[in-house]
């Protein structure tokens, strides 16, 4: 049985998916190890569809420990806005409720070599269970699996 490195996938609209899997983690002896993760987003359009895959991203774990809480916070009632955030900022995923409308965005900024800006940017309305209570689980599993590789 082949066993996945511990991933977020979250493809609960038909419009996108974003999946963020863990590609590699280096342990350094005098500092907190550095969490590298692939990240594939796919969205769809009415004539076909952007692509996006990056490699060796990285991203802090503690970054998707806040964002599990900031979901959490939304199904309490507690929150409007749920962001995950890497560490630059050049990918931002979020989910916002806005009174009866739950809507989720992407945003992927790439620099190119010339110093030029590449940017992704959409935005979708979404189904609440699906992305604040379905999504929410997923976080706190993928924040369970992380923890697994934390070294002791």
């Amino acid at each position: 049985m082949c066993d996945l490195p511990p991933h977020l996938k979250i493809n609960y609209s038909r419009d996108f998916s974003l999946t963020i899997q863990l590609s590699h983690v280096d342990d350094y002896a005098v500092a907190s190890p550095q969490y590298s993760f692939d990240v594939f987003c796919q969205i769809l359009h009415p004539t076909g569809h952007f692509a996006y895959t990056g490699r060796d991203i990285g991203f802090d774990p503690h970054v998707f420990h806040c964002f599990a809480g900031q979901l959490d916070a939304i199904r309490k009632g507690k929150a409007k806005v749920a962001e995950l955030r890497e560490a630059g900022d050049m990918i931002i995923f979020s989910v916002e409720i806005r009174g009866r409308d739950t809507r989720a965005s992407v945003r992927i900024r790439e620099y190119q070599p010339d110093g030029d800006l590449t940017v992704l940017s959409a935005g979708f309305h979404v189904d609440y269970d699906l992305f604040v209570n379905a999504l929410w689980r997923s976080a706190v599993e993928f924040c369970r699996e992380l923890a697994k590789l934390e070294p002791k």
